[in-house]
């Protein structure tokens, strides 16, 4: 797959199994900003999704880390999903009006059946209320390629690990009107998949 640079996405190599399995789950994103929600769930046509919204304060990262865990129970990415939802929502916290007075951040959760047998796509996405800078994800060595700004140890790892779990990763929208944050995962179908 070819892309613009910069444009936050991650791929694995072409022609592989999880990238065919990928490309035919992760949505196509043409336009950035508040759009972007409705698009990521309409890419899911006859799939779950979920979405809540929390109050921008710091204790709410843990309650958006309890929802994806309570969502995705049963599933093989739970672990990963919930590392995930972690690390964006810190990053909306900390870099980003949602953190902010009267602030909040929505957590959105996908599911969707592969056409493979036992296996399934969990797309986790964090909207913010954009001010901050472009997501960008450092290294997770330690070396300050891709950092935003201040210190390797505080910013720019938690992008790097999402790079790291997900099987793709990317964002889209701007600081004016909020950036959406995504990451895919493959899980094999457990009761919390299969179920629904």
């Amino acid at each position: 797959m070819s892309h613009m640079p910069g444009d936050g996405r991650v791929d694995r190599p072409e022609g592989s199994a999880s990238s065919q399995l990928s490309e035919s789950l992760i949505p196509r994103i043409d336009r950035p900003g508040r759009a972007a929600s409705s698009q990521l769930s309409t890419a899911f046509a006859g799939t779950m999704v979920w979405a809540r919204s929390f109050p921008g304060r710091p204790d709410q990262a843990a309650q958006a880390r309890r929802f994806v865990r309570f969502l995705l129970a049963g599933t093989s990415c739970a672990d990963e999903a919930e590392l995930i939802v972690s690390e964006l929502a810190g990053n909306a916290l900390r870099h980003t009006r949602s953190g902010g007075p009267g602030g909040r951040f929505i957590v959105e959760v996908t599911v969707a059946r592969s056409p493979l047998p036992g296996r399934a796509g969990v797309l986790v996405a964090v909207h913010d209320e954009g001010g901050g800078d472009v997501p960008q994800a450092g290294a997770v060595d330690g070396d300050r390629a891709g950092v935003v700004d201040g210190d390797v140890e505080e910013n720019g790892r938690g992008l790097a690990i999402v790079a790291a779990v997900a099987v793709r990763f990317g964002f889209q929208g701007s600081s004016v009107d909020g950036h959406t944050v995504w990451a895919y995962l493959r899980a094999e179908a457990g009761e919390g998949v299969s179920s629904y």
